[in-house]
């Protein structure tokens, strides 16, 4: 995946955010509003430490340092999710936020990737045209 895509992800994950916290609010009111929120931002945070990790672990490849790279971006990784895991239960159980806005707030990144997704795929399909 390029550079360039991992952009046009992180700015879907915002523009999606926004639009899911908005539309949040108007079915569940403020209470659902800042449950998306925190959602999205959770979402955003989370894409943000993936790339950065990935990056991280393509310049070392590049550069030559390649002993423990794979280790290094395993442990990255399960660190990540241990971190967001516990967000997720504090965000859940001890602020106790609205789930189902929560979790709309919280699938903006797998939203961004298929939308980036498919337009990559349609506009691969025009270019071939």
């Amino acid at each position: 995946m390029t550079s360039h895509s991992l952009d046009k992800i992180s700015r879907a994950n915002l523009v999606l955010g926004a639009a899911l916290t908005a539309a949040s609010g108007l079915l569940w009111g403020a209470g659902g509003m800042l449950a998306a929120g925190v959602g999205a931002a959770l979402a955003c945070l989370n894409f943000w430490a993936i790339a950065r990790l990935g990056r991280r672990a393509v310049r070392r490849v590049e550069a030559g340092v390649g002993g423990g790279t794979a280790v290094a971006l395993a442990v990255g990784l399960v660190l990540k999710m241990t971190v967001l895991f516990a967000l997720v239960w504090v965000a859940v159980r001890v602020i106790k936020l609205q789930a189902l806005p929560f979790a709309l707030g919280i699938s903006v990144f797998v939203f961004s990737i298929l939308l980036v997704g498919l337009g990559s795929k349609s506009a691969g399909h025009e270019a071939e045209a």
